[in-house]
Protein backbone atom coordinates (compact mmCIF):
# COMPACT_ATOMS: atom_id res chain seq x y z
CA UNK A 1 0.00 0.00 0.00
CA UNK A 2 2.46 2.35 0.79
CA UNK A 3 4.58 1.66 -2.24
CA UNK A 4 1.62 2.29 -4.00
CA UNK A 5 0.64 5.55 -2.52
CA UNK A 6 4.71 6.80 -3.12
CA UNK A 7 4.01 5.76 -6.81
CA UNK A 8 0.86 7.39 -6.77
CA UNK A 9 2.49 10.92 -5.46
CA UNK A 10 5.12 10.62 -8.33
CA UNK A 11 2.26 9.96 -11.61
CA UNK A 12 0.16 12.94 -10.21
CA UNK A 13 3.14 15.19 -9.36
CA UNK A 14 4.32 14.66 -13.30
CA UNK A 15 0.79 15.03 -14.71
CA UNK A 16 0.49 18.10 -12.93
CA UNK A 17 3.86 19.53 -14.48
CA UNK A 18 2.49 17.91 -17.73
CA UNK A 19 -0.99 19.32 -17.78
CA UNK A 20 -0.36 23.07 -19.10
CA UNK A 21 1.16 22.07 -22.16
CA UNK A 22 -0.45 18.50 -22.98
CA UNK A 23 -2.86 19.83 -25.15
CA UNK A 24 -0.31 21.27 -27.35
CA UNK A 25 0.97 17.73 -28.25
CA UNK A 26 -1.80 15.53 -27.83
CA UNK A 27 -4.82 17.05 -28.56
CA UNK A 28 -7.03 16.19 -31.53
CA UNK A 29 -6.05 20.09 -32.58
CA UNK A 30 -2.70 19.69 -32.68
CA UNK A 31 -1.64 15.33 -33.47
CA UNK A 32 -3.22 13.79 -36.70
CA UNK A 33 -3.26 10.57 -35.44
CA UNK A 34 -4.89 11.49 -31.64
CA UNK A 35 -7.45 13.21 -33.70
CA UNK A 36 -8.28 9.60 -35.94
CA UNK A 37 -7.85 7.91 -32.64
CA UNK A 38 -10.43 10.06 -30.77
CA UNK A 39 -13.15 9.75 -33.43
CA UNK A 40 -12.55 6.60 -33.45
CA UNK A 41 -13.11 6.30 -29.84
CA UNK A 42 -15.95 8.40 -29.51
CA UNK A 43 -17.48 6.51 -32.52
CA UNK A 44 -17.03 3.30 -30.38
CA UNK A 45 -18.63 5.32 -27.33
CA UNK A 46 -21.80 6.42 -28.67
CA UNK A 47 -22.05 3.00 -30.04
CA UNK A 48 -22.02 1.05 -26.85
CA UNK A 49 -23.05 3.65 -23.90
CA UNK A 50 -26.79 4.11 -23.17
CA UNK A 51 -27.93 7.52 -24.36
CA UNK A 52 -28.19 10.13 -22.06
CA UNK A 53 -26.79 7.99 -19.52
CA UNK A 54 -24.77 8.36 -16.47
CA UNK A 55 -20.83 7.59 -17.49
CA UNK A 56 -17.70 7.16 -15.28
CA UNK A 57 -14.35 8.71 -16.47
CA UNK A 58 -11.13 6.85 -15.33
CA UNK A 59 -7.77 9.38 -16.43
CA UNK A 60 -9.79 12.40 -17.77
CA UNK A 61 -6.51 14.33 -18.81
CA UNK A 62 -7.66 17.59 -19.90
CA UNK A 63 -11.10 16.32 -20.43
CA UNK A 64 -11.51 16.36 -24.50
CA UNK A 65 -13.21 13.12 -23.98
CA UNK A 66 -14.95 14.79 -21.17
CA UNK A 67 -16.84 17.04 -23.35
CA UNK A 68 -17.50 15.52 -26.25
CA UNK A 69 -19.67 13.03 -23.99
CA UNK A 70 -21.24 15.93 -22.43
CA UNK A 71 -21.89 17.39 -25.64
CA UNK A 72 -23.46 14.19 -26.34
CA UNK A 73 -25.52 14.43 -23.85
CA UNK A 74 -23.92 11.74 -21.06
CA UNK A 75 -23.98 13.03 -17.73
CA UNK A 76 -20.17 12.37 -16.56
CA UNK A 77 -18.20 11.73 -13.97
CA UNK A 78 -14.86 12.77 -14.85
CA UNK A 79 -11.90 11.58 -12.26
CA UNK A 80 -8.05 11.76 -12.77
CA UNK A 81 -5.71 11.68 -10.64
CA UNK A 82 -3.52 14.84 -11.50
CA UNK A 83 -5.79 17.93 -9.69
CA UNK A 84 -3.86 20.19 -12.20
CA UNK A 85 -5.33 18.32 -15.17
CA UNK A 86 -8.98 18.63 -13.80
CA UNK A 87 -8.45 21.92 -13.23
CA UNK A 88 -7.55 22.58 -17.07
CA UNK A 89 -10.36 20.15 -17.98
CA UNK A 90 -12.71 22.57 -15.82
CA UNK A 91 -11.74 25.32 -17.33
CA UNK A 92 -12.42 24.29 -20.42
CA UNK A 93 -15.79 22.37 -19.78
CA UNK A 94 -16.89 25.61 -18.89
CA UNK A 95 -15.54 26.75 -21.85
CA UNK A 96 -16.79 25.25 -23.84
CA UNK A 97 -20.25 25.72 -22.45
CA UNK A 98 -21.01 22.15 -20.70
CA UNK A 99 -20.06 21.88 -17.51
CA UNK A 100 -23.43 21.61 -16.04
CA UNK A 101 -23.48 17.82 -17.43
CA UNK A 102 -19.84 16.85 -15.79
CA UNK A 103 -18.71 16.72 -11.96
CA UNK A 104 -15.09 16.87 -10.98
CA UNK A 105 -13.45 14.19 -8.75
CA UNK A 106 -9.58 14.11 -8.02
CA UNK A 107 -8.13 10.28 -7.85
CA UNK A 108 -6.45 7.73 -8.67
CA UNK A 109 -8.07 4.89 -10.64
CA UNK A 110 -7.17 2.18 -7.37
CA UNK A 111 -9.43 4.51 -5.53
CA UNK A 112 -12.33 4.59 -6.96
CA UNK A 113 -14.30 2.39 -4.21
CA UNK A 114 -14.17 5.64 -1.94
CA UNK A 115 -16.49 7.14 -4.53
CA UNK A 116 -20.16 7.07 -3.26
CA UNK A 117 -22.71 7.92 -6.40
CA UNK A 118 -25.91 8.93 -6.23
CA UNK A 119 -26.83 5.96 -8.18
CA UNK A 120 -24.84 2.93 -10.01
CA UNK A 121 -23.11 4.18 -13.36
CA UNK A 122 -24.50 3.37 -16.92
CA UNK A 123 -20.62 2.99 -17.73
CA UNK A 124 -16.93 3.29 -17.72
CA UNK A 125 -14.58 4.81 -19.63
CA UNK A 126 -10.60 5.15 -19.29
CA UNK A 127 -9.05 6.01 -22.49
CA UNK A 128 -5.22 6.78 -23.85
CA UNK A 129 -3.63 4.95 -21.48
CA UNK A 130 -5.14 6.24 -18.57
CA UNK A 131 -4.77 2.70 -17.03
CA UNK A 132 -0.52 2.43 -17.73
CA UNK A 133 0.10 4.31 -15.00
CA UNK A 134 -2.31 2.44 -12.46
CA UNK A 135 -0.39 0.14 -10.32
CA UNK A 136 -3.51 -1.34 -8.34
CA UNK A 137 -5.79 -2.37 -11.28
CA UNK A 138 -7.26 -5.35 -9.41
CA UNK A 139 -8.68 -3.06 -6.92
CA UNK A 140 -9.85 -0.73 -9.80
CA UNK A 141 -11.62 -3.92 -11.33
CA UNK A 142 -13.43 -4.64 -7.46
CA UNK A 143 -14.50 -1.30 -7.22
CA UNK A 144 -16.20 -1.32 -10.98
CA UNK A 145 -17.73 -4.19 -10.39
CA UNK A 146 -19.88 -2.36 -7.91
CA UNK A 147 -20.05 1.11 -9.42
CA UNK A 148 -21.41 -0.20 -12.76
CA UNK A 149 -24.83 -1.64 -13.71
CA UNK A 150 -24.90 -5.03 -14.46
CA UNK A 151 -24.75 -5.24 -18.29
CA UNK A 152 -23.32 -1.88 -17.97
CA UNK A 153 -20.04 -1.62 -20.68
CA UNK A 154 -16.57 -0.88 -19.80
CA UNK A 155 -14.02 0.80 -22.65
CA UNK A 156 -10.41 0.83 -21.93
CA UNK A 157 -7.48 2.11 -24.36
CA UNK A 158 -4.28 0.94 -23.10
CA UNK A 159 -0.70 1.70 -24.28
CA UNK A 160 -0.31 -1.77 -25.66
CA UNK A 161 2.55 -4.27 -24.71
CA UNK A 162 3.41 -5.37 -28.39
CA UNK A 163 2.81 -2.67 -31.55
CA UNK A 164 3.45 -4.16 -34.66
CA UNK A 165 4.66 -0.88 -36.63
CA UNK A 166 7.13 -0.63 -34.07
CA UNK A 167 8.54 -4.30 -34.82
CA UNK A 168 9.32 -3.74 -38.50
CA UNK A 169 11.09 -0.78 -37.72
CA UNK A 170 13.31 -3.18 -35.37
CA UNK A 171 13.31 -5.80 -37.71
CA UNK A 172 14.85 -3.12 -40.82
CA UNK A 173 17.24 -2.53 -38.15
CA UNK A 174 18.49 -5.62 -37.46
CA UNK A 175 16.99 -5.87 -33.96
CA UNK A 176 15.69 -9.31 -34.21
CA UNK A 177 14.69 -9.58 -30.18
CA UNK A 178 13.49 -6.21 -30.21
CA UNK A 179 11.19 -6.86 -32.63
CA UNK A 180 10.16 -9.88 -30.85
CA UNK A 181 10.23 -8.81 -27.48
CA UNK A 182 8.23 -5.47 -27.88
CA UNK A 183 7.85 -3.44 -24.98
CA UNK A 184 7.29 -6.36 -22.50
CA UNK A 185 4.81 -5.64 -19.84
CA UNK A 186 7.58 -3.80 -16.88
CA UNK A 187 7.57 -0.41 -15.10
CA UNK A 188 9.66 1.80 -16.76
CA UNK A 189 10.02 5.89 -17.03
CA UNK A 190 8.59 7.25 -19.80
CA UNK A 191 8.87 11.09 -21.38
CA UNK A 192 6.88 13.16 -21.81
CA UNK A 193 7.03 16.86 -23.54
CA UNK A 194 6.44 19.46 -20.72
CA UNK A 195 6.12 23.31 -20.72
CA UNK A 196 9.19 25.09 -22.06
CA UNK A 197 10.07 21.99 -23.85
CA UNK A 198 11.65 19.96 -20.53
CA UNK A 199 10.43 16.36 -20.81
CA UNK A 200 8.77 14.76 -17.24
CA UNK A 201 9.39 10.87 -16.43
CA UNK A 202 6.35 9.28 -15.85
CA UNK A 203 6.04 5.89 -14.50
CA UNK A 204 4.09 3.52 -17.00
CA UNK A 205 4.36 -0.11 -17.98
CA UNK A 206 2.37 -1.26 -21.15
CA UNK A 207 -0.44 -3.79 -20.94
CA UNK A 208 -1.50 -6.62 -22.81
CA UNK A 209 -5.03 -8.46 -23.15
CA UNK A 210 -3.81 -11.61 -21.26
CA UNK A 211 -3.14 -9.02 -18.45
CA UNK A 212 -6.30 -7.08 -18.27
CA UNK A 213 -8.62 -10.27 -18.89
CA UNK A 214 -6.69 -12.06 -15.78
CA UNK A 215 -8.17 -9.34 -13.91
CA UNK A 216 -11.34 -8.08 -15.37
CA UNK A 217 -13.17 -11.30 -16.20
CA UNK A 218 -14.38 -12.19 -13.13
CA UNK A 219 -16.45 -9.44 -12.91
CA UNK A 220 -16.49 -8.77 -16.93
CA UNK A 221 -17.06 -10.29 -20.05
CA UNK A 222 -15.11 -9.51 -23.19
CA UNK A 223 -17.33 -8.14 -25.86
CA UNK A 224 -14.37 -7.08 -28.55
CA UNK A 225 -11.05 -6.33 -28.89
CA UNK A 226 -9.10 -4.45 -31.40
CA UNK A 227 -5.83 -2.62 -32.57
CA UNK A 228 -5.68 0.76 -32.23
CA UNK A 229 -4.56 1.83 -34.34
CA UNK A 230 -2.76 -1.22 -36.37
CA UNK A 231 -1.57 0.31 -39.53
CA UNK A 232 -0.97 3.87 -38.78
CA UNK A 233 1.53 5.41 -36.48
CA UNK A 234 1.05 5.64 -33.31
CA UNK A 235 0.54 9.50 -31.78
CA UNK A 236 4.64 10.58 -31.11
CA UNK A 237 5.15 9.71 -35.34
CA UNK A 238 2.62 11.95 -36.45
CA UNK A 239 5.30 13.54 -38.96
CA UNK A 240 5.06 10.46 -40.52
CA UNK A 241 1.62 10.37 -41.03
CA UNK A 242 1.76 14.24 -42.25
CA UNK A 243 4.37 13.22 -44.64
CA UNK A 244 2.46 10.50 -46.49
CA UNK A 245 -0.62 10.92 -46.14
CA UNK A 246 -2.17 9.88 -48.78
CA UNK A 247 -0.58 6.05 -48.58
CA UNK A 248 -1.97 6.46 -44.83
CA UNK A 249 -5.10 7.13 -45.91
CA UNK A 250 -5.34 4.48 -47.97
CA UNK A 251 -4.42 2.07 -45.43
CA UNK A 252 -7.48 3.50 -43.04
CA UNK A 253 -9.76 0.78 -44.56
CA UNK A 254 -7.58 -1.78 -44.14
CA UNK A 255 -7.03 -1.10 -40.47
CA UNK A 256 -10.35 -0.78 -39.67
CA UNK A 257 -11.13 -4.17 -41.34
CA UNK A 258 -7.89 -6.23 -40.14
CA UNK A 259 -7.59 -4.52 -36.55
CA UNK A 260 -10.26 -6.46 -34.47
CA UNK A 261 -9.02 -10.07 -36.18
CA UNK A 262 -6.70 -12.52 -34.83
CA UNK A 263 -3.82 -11.87 -34.94
CA UNK A 264 -3.85 -8.10 -36.05
CA UNK A 265 -5.88 -7.30 -32.90
CA UNK A 266 -2.58 -7.56 -30.86
CA UNK A 267 -0.74 -5.54 -32.50
CA UNK A 268 -1.31 -2.22 -31.94
CA UNK A 269 0.30 0.70 -30.61
CA UNK A 270 -3.16 0.83 -28.39
CA UNK A 271 -5.33 -1.77 -27.61
CA UNK A 272 -9.33 -0.86 -27.09
CA UNK A 273 -11.17 -3.59 -24.81
CA UNK A 274 -15.46 -3.47 -24.69
CA UNK A 275 -16.31 -5.17 -21.83
CA UNK A 276 -19.59 -6.12 -19.92
CA UNK A 277 -20.29 -6.17 -16.42
CA UNK A 278 -21.86 -9.60 -16.01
Amino acid sequence: MEQADALYRIIAHGFDQIAPAYDERYSAQANPVMAWMRAESWRILRDVLPPGGWVLEIGCGTGEDTRALARAGYRVLATDISPEMLRHARRRAMEAGCADRIAWVAIPAGHLAALRPPEPFDGAYAGFGALNSEPNLEALAEALAVLLRPGAPLILSVIHSWCLLEALRSLLRGRFRAALRGRGTHWTLIPIPGPNGERIAIPMRPLSARILKGIFMPAFRLERAMAFPLLLPPPPMADLLCRHRILFRSLEALDRKLRARWPWRDGGDHLLMVLRRR
